[in-house]
């Protein structure tokens, strides 16, 4: 078991990277560090590869989480009013962690690692942290490890998007799809995969009548109001729509996502 060093001041420059200005600013690719928070998400962290900077303990909480760390991590432990005043609003999940961000993996190591029929996806353009979040929990929960990680993307290492996925984010694999419009074209041609995007137009397959065939496939989602581009649409190699009752003419994209991952899944897992 770890030891804890105690603080008694928010104001230790060992915090500085927790600090609320650091934690609310908008994510981006040069943001070297990021924050986790919660005892699922700091223990999943903790179990990852990742380089993790420190943990801070509201004083008082149960370390039992830190038992199987066996790495140097300097462990924190600090009063809750000192972690409120860190923060700047009142914490009451009583853990968190700062930890590298990795690089995205690129598109090359994505094509090297494809050696069997599976199911990847790419989100392009989603805004909301939350159905990041959320997509990324449900692939984990179906097996799904690899996500293509298409421009104008939430950051998947944003605090909100981590606590949504629960901490499954630490258990995937993310690529960069910096140019999908000419990289999707070339990855189904290149390696016989599928592109699917799914869609409204009732000219598009039903989702139930659409087979893989045990080829690989990626999986498309769009962002929540616009859906996935037009020119995304004409370059992939098929259109899903999924068949709706009762009035209702779309789903959220996380919602979504999730049925198409579950039946796809299916076809390459009886």
């Amino acid at each position: 078991m770890h030891d804890l060093e105690p603080l008694t001041n928010a104001d230790d420059p060992r915090l500085e990277s927790y600090r609320n200005p650091r934690w609310n600013r908008q994510p981006d690719a040069t943001t070297w560090d990021f924050i986790v928070e919660g005892r699922y998400c700091v223990e999943r962290l903790l179990q990852s590869d990742y380089k993790v900077h420190s943990v801070i303990v509201a004083e008082g909480k149960s370390v039992e989480i830190l038992k199987s760390l066996n790495r140097s991590v300097p462990v924190y432990s600090l009063p809750p009013a000192e972690i409120r005043k860190l923060v700047g609003f009142d914490f009451h999940r009583g853990f968190m962690a700062c930890a590298k961000r990795p690089a995205f993996k690129s598109m090359a190591e994505f094509e090297q690692e494809m050696i069997r029929p599976e199911i990847s996806i790419a989100l392009l353009g989603l805004c909301e942290r939350e159905n990041v979040g959320s997509i990324m929990r449900t692939a984990a929960a179906l097996g799904v490890e690899r996500i293509l990680l298409g421009p104008n993307t939430a950051d998947p290492f944003a605090r909100r998007t981590i606590r949504v996925s629960m901490g499954t984010v630490f258990r995937l694999k993310l690529y960069d799809l910096s140019d999908p419009v000419a990289q999707l074209p070339d990855l189904a041609d290149h390696h016989d995969l599928r592109t699917i995007v799914t869609t409204l137009d009732q000219r598009a397959t039903p989702l139930r009548d659409f087979r893989l065939v045990r080829q690989s496939g990626i999986l498309i989602a769009g962002n929540e109001a616009e859906g996935v581009a037009e020119e995304i649409q004409k370059v992939a190699t098929d259109r899903v729509i999924i068949p709706m009752s009762l009035g209702t003419n779309s789903l959220n994209v996380a919602v979504a996502t999730a049925i198409c991952l579950h039946e796809l899944s299916n076809q390459l897992n009886p």
